[in-house]
C-alpha cells in the first residue's frame, strides 16, 4: 500500500486525497509543493521544520511534543513526600511512590527524575526517623537503668 508524502499516512490505492492530512496523493509534485508551504501542524519548538498534527515527535530531531510540564503534582508531590514520611513513615513511602510511578511514567524525562528524586527524599527521611527513634530508646533505656529502676535492687 502507499503512503501519503505529506504526512506518512498509509492509503488505499487509487485515492486521490489522503485521509490523515488532506493532501492530494494524485500528483507527487503537487503533495511537495503542499507539504512546504501548507503542512497541516505547527513548527518544531526546536529545530523549526514541520511537524504534521497528531505527531509525538519531530521527524527532523526527535524532539518530544506536548510534553506537559506536571509542575502542580510535583509540588504537591515533594510537599506530600516530606510531610508524609516526617509524620506517618511507612505511609509517607508508600505515599511517594505513588507519586514515583505516576511521575515515572510521563513521556518528559525531567518529570521522570522528579519521581526518582521523591524517593530518594523518603528513603533518607525514613532512615533519619530510624536513626532518631533508636537513640531515643537508647536514652530512654539508659535512663531508665540509671534512675533506680534497675532490676538489681531486689530486697532479699
Amino acid at each position: 500500500m502507499p503512503f501519503c508524502n505529506n504526512c506518512g499516512k498509509e492509503v488505499k490505492e487509487g485515492t486521490k486525497f489522503c485521509s490523515g492530512c488532506g493532501a492530494s496523493l494524485s500528483d507527487e509534485n503537487e503533495s511537495t509543493l503542499n507539504q512546504q508551504h501548507n503542512t497541516p501542524g505547527f513548527p518544531c519548538p526546536k529545530c523549526g521544520s514541520p511537524i504534521p498534527n497528531g505527531s509525538i515527535a519531530c521527524i527532523k530531531c526527535g524532539t518530544l511534543i506536548n510534553q506537559d510540564s506536571h509542575k502542580a503534582a510535583i509540588i504537591i508531590g515533594y510537599i506530600v513526600t516530606i510531610l508524609s514520611t516526617l509524620l506517618i513513615p511507612f505511609a509517607g513511602i508508600i505515599v511517594s511512590i505513588i507519586f514515583a510511578i505516576y511521575l515515572g511514567t510521563r513521556n518528559n524525562k525531567n518529570v521522570r527524575k522528579h519521581g526518582i528524586i521523591m524517593i530518594i527524599i523518603a528513603v533518607i527521611i525514613f532512615i533519619i526517623m530510624l536513626i532518631i527513634s533508636y537513640i531515643s530508646y537508647m536514652n530512654s533505656l539508659d535512663y531508665y537503668m540509671t534512675h533506680n529502676y534497675n532490676y538489681n535492687n531486689y530486697y532479699y
